[in-house]
């Protein structure tokens, strides 16, 4: 376990279901990620993906089984993981509105994170923020304005753009580019790539398009005939 920057180990997961009394989702799911390494998640909607995701962020806990990130239990039922690990564990959902105020500029929104942590001075995070939003294939010019302003594929930069600005160790993406056309799915495929070597970043990519996940990633997992990690 020691090799792994995240290991799930025999997890299960069940939900109360409308016509049956129970409706298991994972059963004995264990997952191996690497430092540095691209993992896909790929299956169709209802078959466990995005309830990985929640428990390995303390969303969600297991019903039984463990998760371990650097080797330290994070899937305590009494309490969920601490601040430190919403440093190292980013997350990108669907909706890129989720992360970014509608009120506020787009640079602000990726300053925010670094501002919470106490991240380098005033003039660094405006400087890194903007050093993001280019490598994500964003205009810098374009933080001034509010989300309402851009387009659904600038705003899902900006969100990754935001998640990266702690540094993370694990980036987590559930579904991130699915309401996106393919040449912008392609394009931030690419920056995202990009940067996760630079970075050294290990990466969990969720989605149903296997396509996708073969692009980005070295390793898959298909959904809901997935083979538990040994």
């Amino acid at each position: 376990m020691n090799s792994y920057l995240l290991y799930m180990d025999r997890v299960s997961k069940t939900y109360a279901g409308q016509r049956t009394k129970t409706a298991p989702v994972l059963s004995g799911f264990c997952l191996g990620l690497r430092p540095g390494e691209a993992l896909g998640l790929s299956g169709p909607s209802g078959s466990g993906k995005s309830t990985i995701a929640k428990i390995i962020l303390g969303v969600e806990p297991p019903d039984s089984g463990q998760v371990f990130f650097k080797d330290r239990l994070v899937s305590d039922s009494k309490k969920r993981p601490g601040r430190l690990f919403y440093r190292r564990v980013q997350m990108v959902w669907q909706d890129p509105f989720v992360y970014l105020n509608p009120f506020l500029p787009v640079r602000t929104s990726i300053i925010e994170p670094m501002a919470a942590f106490g991240i380098d001075s005033v003039r660094d995070r405006q400087n890194r923020a903007d050093e993001l939003m280019q490598a994500m294939g964003l205009d810098p010019a374009l933080g001034s304005c509010r989300p309402g302003m851009l387009s659904g594929g600038q705003c899902q930069r900006a969100a990754i753009a935001r998640a990266l600005s702690v540094s993370p160790d694990l980036l987590i993406c559930d579904e991130a580019l699915s309401g996106l056309d393919l040449p912008l799915q392609v394009d931030i495929m690419e920056h995202l790539t990009s940067i996760r070597k630079k970075l050294g970043m290990a990466l969990l990519f969720i989605s149903h398009d296997r396509d996708c996940t073969t692009r980005m990633c070295t390793r898959i997992i298909t959904f809901p005939d997935s083979i538990p990690f040994r």
